[in-house]
C-alpha cells in the first residue's frame, strides 16, 4: 500500500469551480456555494485541489472563461476532520495536484463548511 502524504498545516489549496451562472457555484455576494466543494460520482471520494505553493493561479484555473478559483487553508480542511493528501498526477502534468478525502457523495455539511472558509481568487 502506498503511504499517504498529507498536505502540511499552514499550506493553502486552490479549488476551481464553474463560473457559468446556471451551475450555481457562486453566491450573490461573490462567495463560493457548497457546490464548489461537493463530490461528484466521478470523483471517487476524492475532491481535486492544488497546493498553492507548488503552482500558480493561472495553472490551477485552466480556462478562466469557464472557471473561477477559490483558496482555502489546509488548516480549515483539518478542522472539519477531512484530510488534504498530496497526490501528483502520475503523468507528471501536475505536481501540485492533491485531493481532499473524508467526505461521501451524500455529505451536505462539509462542502458548505469548506465553501464558507474559502476565499475567491481574482486573476
Amino acid at each position: 500500500m502506498i503511504e499517504k502524504k498529507l498536505v502540511a498545516k499552514g499550506e493553502f489549496l486552490f479549488r476551481r469551480g464553474y463560473s457559468t451562472p446556471e451551475k450555481k457555484y457562486l453566491n450573490p455576494d461573490g462567495t463560493a456555494t457548497s457546490r464548489v466543494f461537493k463530490l461528484r460520482e466521478k470523483d471517487n471520494g476524492e475532491l481535486s485541489v492544488n497546493v498553492v505553493s507548488l503552482t500558480t493561479p493561472q495553472k490551477s484555473i485552466g480556462d478562466s472563461s469557464k472557471f473561477m478559483l477559490f483558496k482555502i487553508a489546509s488548516d480549515s480542511v483539518y478542522e472539519i476532520e477531512l484530510e488534504p493528501v498530496h497526490k501528483p498526477e502520475l503523468d507528471g502534468s501536475n505536481d501540485a495536484h492533491s485531493v481532499i478525502i473524508g467526505m461521501d457523495l451524500e455529505d451536505e455539511i462539509k462542502p458548505g463548511l469548506l465553501a464558507r472558509k474559502s476565499i475567491r481568487v481574482y486573476l
